[in-house]
C-alpha cells in the first residue's frame, strides 16, 4: 500500500490499513455489474431555485457510445468547478435509491416531488440497478468500462440544491439531509484512461486497493459524531481520495476529531443541519459486501 499513503504518513496507520486490507481481498472474475443508462446535460438557469442558480443537473439520456476524457462525458457540462474537474468527472447514482427515497418519504408523510424520483433526477451520468452502491463500491476501485478506465475518487457531497429541485421544504425531511443520513448520494469517478462506453457495458474490476473503505464509510467520516481517529488520519493522507475529501479529513483532525459542520452545504448557509446519530445508517470499515458473481 506504499502508493496509497503519501510520504510522511504515520507508520502505525499504514500498518493498520494493510492489516485490514488483507482481510478483504479483491474478488476475482467478472462482477455482473452493468450500465443501465448514460446521461449528459447542458448548463441552464433555474429562476425558482435559490438565487436563480445555474446548474447542469438536468440530464438527457444518450443512446449509443459516449466519449469520455479527463473531464467527463464530452456532451456534459457543470456550472461550478466544485461539481466537476478531473477528480469528479463522472457521477454514478444507483437507481435503487429512488425506490428507497420514495419509501422513506411516504413512511414519514413528508412532501417531495415523487414523479421526479427517477433517473437522472440526481444529475447522474451513470445509472445502474445491479447492486452497485455505496456499500459495495470502495474508494480507489478501478473499473474498465468499454474502452475507458475509471476510478472511484469520493462520495458525492449532497447540497441544498436537491431540496429545491425535489420541492422539499420541510426542514425535518430535507432531501439533502436524508441522503446524507443514509449514505446514498452517489459517488464520483476520475477518468484514468479516456475512451468510450455505452449502456449495457460491464464494469470490469481491475483494482481494489482499499477494500476496507467502502464509499459509505468515507462519506460518514465527514459528519458522523464518533469516527475512528486512525481512519480519519488515513483518509487525510490517502492519495486515492480526491483532495476535497482529504481536506474534510484534515479539518476533522484540526478539530480534534470533531465532525465537520455540514450546515452551509445541506441548507444553503442556514443553521440547523445537525443530523441526529440515531437516524444514521451505521457503516463500518468492514461493512462492504463481496463482489457479486455471474
Amino acid at each position: 500500500m506504499g502508493d496509497i499513503i503519501s510520504t510522511g504518513g504515520n507508520a502505525s496507520v499504514r500498518e493498520a490499513r494493510e492489516a485490514r486490507a488483507k482481510e478483504h481481498p479483491m474478488e476475482p472474475g467478472p462482477t455482473g455489474w452493468k450500465v443501465d443508462k448514460v446521461f449528459a446535460g447542458k448548463i441552464r438557469s433555474y429562476d425558482k431555485w435559490y438565487r436563480g442558480a445555474r446548474s447542469g443537473i438536468d440530464k438527457e439520456e444518450i443512446k449509443g457510445e459516449v466519449e469520455v476524457n479527463e473531464l467527463g462525458i464530452l456532451q456534459d457540462q457543470q456550472a461550478r468547478t466544485s461539481h466537476g474537474g478531473p477528480g469528479r468527472a463522472l457521477l454514478h447514482f444507483a437507481h435503487e435509491h429512488y425506490v428507497r427515497i420514495e419509501e422513506i418519504y411516504k413512511k414519514n408523510g413528508a412532501e417531495i416531488d415523487f414523479p421526479r424520483l427517477v433517473a437522472p433526477g440526481f444529475g447522474e451520468n451513470i445509472s445502474t440497478s445491479c447492486g452497485m452502491n455505496e456499500r459495495t463500491v470502495c474508494i480507489g476501485d478501478e473499473f474498465e468500462l468499454g474502452s475507458a478506465i475509471i476510478r472511484v475518487t469520493q462520495p458525492r457531497a449532497p447540497c441544498f440544491h436537491l431540496n429545491h429541485r425535489f420541492s422539499c421544504n420541510d426542514r425535518k425531511h430535507l432531501l439533502s439531509s436524508t441522503v446524507e443520513v443514509h449514505c446514498m448520494a452517489g459517488w464520483l469517478y476520475a477518468v484514468v484512461k479516456p475512451g468510450k462506453f455505452k449502456e449495457g457495458d460491464e464494469f470490469v474490476l481491475k483494482k481494489r486497493p482499499l477494500p476496507h473503505i467502502p464509499v459509505a464509510y468515507a462519506h460518514q467520516m465527514v459528519s458522523k459524531q464518533e469516527f475512528p481517529e486512525e481512519d480519519v488520519k488515513f483518509m487525510a493522507e490517502c492519495t486515492l481520495l480526491d483532495p476535497k475529501w482529504r481536506k474534510f479529513a484534515k479539518a476533522r483532525i484540526s478539530a480534534k476529531n470533531a465532525p465537520v459542520s455540514m450546515s452551509a452545504r445541506l441548507l444553503g448557509g442556514k443553521k440547523g443541519a445537525h443530523i441526529p446519530e440515531e437516524r444514521r445508517d451505521p457503516v463500518g470499515p468492514k461493512d462492504n459486501k463481496k463482489m457479486p458473481q455471474n
